[in-house]
């Protein structure tokens, strides 16, 4: 690809970010992006096959980096389990949710795309594909701990998936809302002590 054709592929990437955060992925409309970034339609398909795949190119790294980042599921043996539980914190579950809430603001616009202006494209049930796979690394944890016997009660798949969803969702109100980053810290504490006790709570372990 020449310089000249990275330049213009930049340029139509700057335009449609401002066009779908303005408008959403539904309603903006490829001439609104070719207007703006003044190059012909035709530039546009040789850059991208269509409309969705604009789109995703300009969240595609804040959306592949969040499902890696996700992507450390595990078995436990008893030893792991032990392990993992004492290890277990208010504190290291904050240092761990404030690690992607931060690359959350430092690609702010990204997210404000991928959670706010999705409707109607692939990514539209974002906060749900990652409850998915959350889901299943929060089950595997839970299992373990219940056939240790650190864990009085097993709750069921759905369950598992509710209170997975609700934490997931509880990060995203951050971008969701335009929750300002120095207050976003506050309100995620609070949302780690809601989840570590709630949690503890609903598996019968013992608080700490």
């Amino acid at each position: 690809m020449s310089y000249c054709s990275d330049l213009t592929r930049e340029r139509i990437m700057e335009c449609a970010k401002v066009e779908f955060l303005k408008k959403g992925f539904q309603a903006t409309q490829l001439k609104d992006i070719v207007t703006a970034a003044k190059v012909t339609t035709g530039a546009i398909y040789r850059h991208f096959k269509d409309k969705e795949a604009l789109f995703f190119a300009l969240i595609e790294d804040v959306y592949h980096y969040t499902l890696d980042f996700l992507d450390n599921a595990e078995p436990y043996d008893k030893v792991g389990i032990r392990e993992a539980i004492e290890r277990d914190s208010v504190e290291a579950s904050y240092v761990q949710a404030m690690t992607y809430v931060n690359y959350m603001y430092e690609h702010l616009e990204e997210f404000q795309l991928l959670l706010k202006c999705s409707k109607g494209s692939r990514v539209e049930n974002f906060i749900e594909e990652i409850t998915i796979q959350y889901t299943k690394q929060n089950a595997l944890f839970v299992k373990a701990a219940y056939e240790a016997g650190y864990a009085k009660c097993l709750p069921n798949d759905i369950e598992i998936h509710i209170l997975t969803h609700g934490y997931i969702t509880a990060l995203c109100e951050c971008i969701l809302h335009d929750v300002p980053y120095e207050k976003a810290e506050d309100y995620v504490k609070n949302i780690i002590k809601f989840q570590h006790y709630g949690w503890y709570g609903v598996l019968g372990l013992p608080l700490k």
